[in-house]
């Protein structure tokens, strides 16, 4: 009887562990969305990006054409020009404590003001 409570308090914990990975498994691969909104001068977040996966959703809600530049971490990744009220997706794995910068490349918009960065937590 002793052996069967212990076979069966072992495949319980196999079966609780064996959830336990594939719940973890499963939010792993969920990204954080960061909506970024691009006006003229300013480009605005959403929410604070954080350590981990994170889709940031762009959109130009200004009739100026702008781009959308991420770099950190020894990584770049960037949008196409988006023209008014069109948007694009980059995906990015962020470390945590690292900064990270942001900008719109075209013309002197940096320079005006379409920059920022973050230190993601």
């Amino acid at each position: 009887m002793n052996r069967m409570k212990l076979g069966l308090l072992t495949m319980l914990a196999l079966i609780v562990s064996s959830i336990s990975l594939v719940a973890v498994a499963q939010s792993a691969g969920v990204a954080q969305a960061v909506r970024v909104t691009e006006v003229s001068n300013a480009i605005r977040f959403s929410a604070k990006p954080k350590a981990g996966m994170v889709k940031f959703q762009v959109r130009n809600a200004s009739g100026d054409a702008h781009d959308f530049w991420l770099r950190g971490g020894g990584k770049t990744w960037k949008t196409r020009v988006l023209v008014g009220g069109n948007g694009s997706a980059i995906t990015a794995t962020l470390k945590k404590g690292v900064r990270y910068s942001f900008w719109c490349s075209i013309s002197d918009h940096r320079q005006d003001g379409m920059s920022g960065s973050f230190v993601a937590r």
